[in-house]
Parts: C-alpha cells; structure tokens; sequence
C-alpha cells in the first residue's frame, strides 16, 4: 500500500484554512509593500472568501498587490530563463544552462522555484479572491503536476473547485473545471 498523500488533506480542509495558510507565506510581501495583515485580519479574509463575500475596503489593495508579485515572477522566469510560466513548470533544472559553478546551480534554482511557488500561491489566492485571470496558472500547474497532486496542485484544485463550484471530491473535478472554463472564455472573450 502506498503512503497516505498529505496534499490529500487538503481537498477537505476548510477553504477559510487554506486562504490563511497562503496569505501568511504573502504577509512579509504585502508588508513590505504597505499592506500589513494581522492574523484577525486574515482569519476574515479567509471565511469571507468561504462564504463567498466580498471583502472590506481596507484590502482593496490586496488582489492588486498579489497581482503585481504574480507578474513580478512571471517576468523574472521570462528574463532569465526565457521561459513562460508553464514552460518553466516543464523544465528540470538539469535542462537549464548558464551556471559554470555548483553555487550558480542552487542559484538558478533558487530564482526559478521561488518565482514559479509565488506564480501557483499567488494564483491560487487570487482566484480564491474571485480573480479569474489568473485560471491559465493554475491549470499550468495541474498539468505539470501530471497527476501526482502535490500541495501546489492540490491547492490549485481547490481554488479552480471553488471558483466553478465543483467538489474536489469528484472523479471528474478536471472536466468540470475545463467545462466551467470554457463557458467563462465564452462569457468574457479575454479569457484564453
């Protein structure tokens, strides 16, 4: 028997509990750029997002803040690697060049899973904050996940799930979500 997938947990964690597992990996970065969270604060932020509410006035400047670190790291996987984000999600390290030195190595990796881990949370938070433009990176992350559902994946699904009011328990979650999807790109043509 194969050991338990501890991303499995997450399908039936409260979603409340998974927006504040996310924004407290952002909160150093939205400090930083003026959005200081207090752990009150992102408990609310999170039941709002499961009970599906809008948030107050005083985050209006979070979707737009994680929004910009999103394109920060997009933009750093295109120039220094070249690489779209799920190109980036395709390639191992090993295909990568431009490193003479083990140092260079960790480096480069180091830039290139950091900005791909910011992509995917930072996705995944913004969906779950109603954000829809930002559903390519998380089924860019299912489909380099190819199956094995690890904690980014698992977390993509449960933003895709709730965005499309599908259950994460669903055989055929995945087809629903590209149905759902479909009909949003229809609805609102700068979908792709």
């Amino acid at each position: 028997m194969p050991p338990a997938n501890p991303a499995e947990k997450l399908k039936s964690a409260p979603l409340a509990d998974l927006v504040g597992l996310l924004l407290k990996q952002f909160q150093r970065l939205l400090a930083e750029r003026g959005l200081s969270l207090t752990t009150a604060q992102i408990a609310d932020i999170g039941d709002r997002v499961e009970k599906r509410q809008s948030l107050p006035p005083e985050f209006a400047d979070l979707t737009r803040h994680l929004g910009d670190l999103v394109a920060e790291s997009v933009d750093e996987l295109q120039t220094r690697f070249g690489f779209s984000f799920a190109e980036s999600m395709h390639t191992q390290m090993d295909a990568i060049s431009g490193w003479e030195t083990t140092a260079d190595f960790i480096e480069l990796a180091n830039y290139k899973s950091n900005a791909e881990l910011r992509i995917s949370a930072g996705s995944t938070l913004l969906l779950m904050l109603a954000e829809t433009d930002y559903v390519p990176y998380l089924l860019a992350v299912i489909d380099a996940d190819d199956g094995i559902m690890d904690v980014d994946a698992a977390l993509a699904q449960r933003a895709l799930c709730h965005a499309a009011g599908v259950s994460p328990h669903a055989e055929d979650w995945l087809a629903q979500i590209s149905l759902w999807w479909q009909d949003q790109a229809k609805a609102t043509p700068n979908h792709s």
